[in-house]
């Protein structure tokens, strides 16, 4: 899956900078043109991590950002991101609401690569025009759509070695390890030159599924008996008084919930500091062409 992000990554940067090369009447557009990095931090909101923010779930981002400026108010964006997102039961505080989670005892992490396009919109105009600059910050707010590719996975109580969970159907129904997420947020750019700019960005991935952590809000605990293997069996609940540690999960909780936010589908953050290079072209700024 690396490999393939790697690609699209490649083939993303070749569709947009590939028409702007090749004849004079062109190269104007290669000073609309930014490339840049993010690196961040990242957290996940669902049937883990909900009502109680935990700092353990903050985990590393990062990822390239290409940006075409339309005109001063607004940009074309495409992303190429990768975040680690991670949760577990046992990092909650304990209070009334969260003591059956803790009891619950689940957890799980998962690599989630992205590609996404967006549009932003300047608050204040980017009137920077490659000779002096003019508009030196400039807030900004964005959207957008794109698609994801994410594998749960929790580490085995008896073995200690990493499970991926999707496999294994603990509701008891599968679901795709692709899905779609709408990028919003916020951010702020500084012109340090006229070329270099930096940035801090804060992001919220609003997704199309409920399985970023392996488990659907809505959903009860299947009856072992139903459950593929014994390594789904132990999976399926991992507290110390609902396993023998040996093959199987002893108590039937069948029937029971096994989530808890069955209102809306899971989110993702990513929040990171960018920096970026804005391209100029000699002749199209001394012809003062935007």
């Amino acid at each position: 899956m690396k490999s393939a992000i790697y690609i699209l990554i490649l083939l993303l940067g070749l569709i947009i900078i590939a028409p702007v090369e090749g004849t004079a009447q062109r190269r104007r557009h290669i000073q609309k043109l930014e490339l840049g990095m993010l690196a961040g931090l990242s957290y996940y909101y669902g049937d883990i991590a909900n009502y109680n923010f935990q700092p353990e779930s903050l985990k590393p981002a990062a990822g390239v950002i290409l940006r075409y400026h339309l005109s001063p108010s607004f940009t074309l964006r495409g992303n190429a991101m990768y975040c680690r997102i991670f949760a577990a039961d046992s990092n909650l505080k304990t209070t009334d609401d969260t003591q059956w989670q803790r009891f619950r005892n689940l957890a799980f992490y998962s690599d989630v690569y992205e590609l996404s396009g967006m549009v932003e919109y300047n608050i204040i105009a980017d009137k920077n025009r490659g000779k002096t600059v003019r508009s030196r910050v400039i807030p900004y707010v964005f959207g957008g759509v794109g698609l994801f590719y994410f594998e749960p996975k929790a580490i085995h109580p008896i073995t200690g070695n990493p499970v991926a969970l999707r496999p294994l159907q603990l509701d008891g129904s599968s679901y795709s390890p692709i899905a779609y997420a709408m990028p919003v947020g916020l951010g702020l750019r500084i012109y340090a030159n006229k070329n270099w700019v930096i940035g801090l960005e804060f992001g919220m991935r609003l997704t199309t599924t409920s399985h970023l952590d392996d488990i659907d809000g809505s959903s009860r605990y299947p009856n072992p008996e139903s459950l593929i293997s014994d390594d789904a069996r132990i999976m399926a609940s991992r507290n110390n008084n609902s396993m023998n540690h040996t093959t199987q999960m002893v108590p039937n909780f069948s029937g029971k919930p096994r989530g808890k936010i069955d209102y809306i589908t899971d989110i993702y953050f990513i929040n990171g500091i960018t920096v970026s290079y804005r391209f100029w072209k000699f002749k199209a700024i001394r012809k003062g062409r935007f």
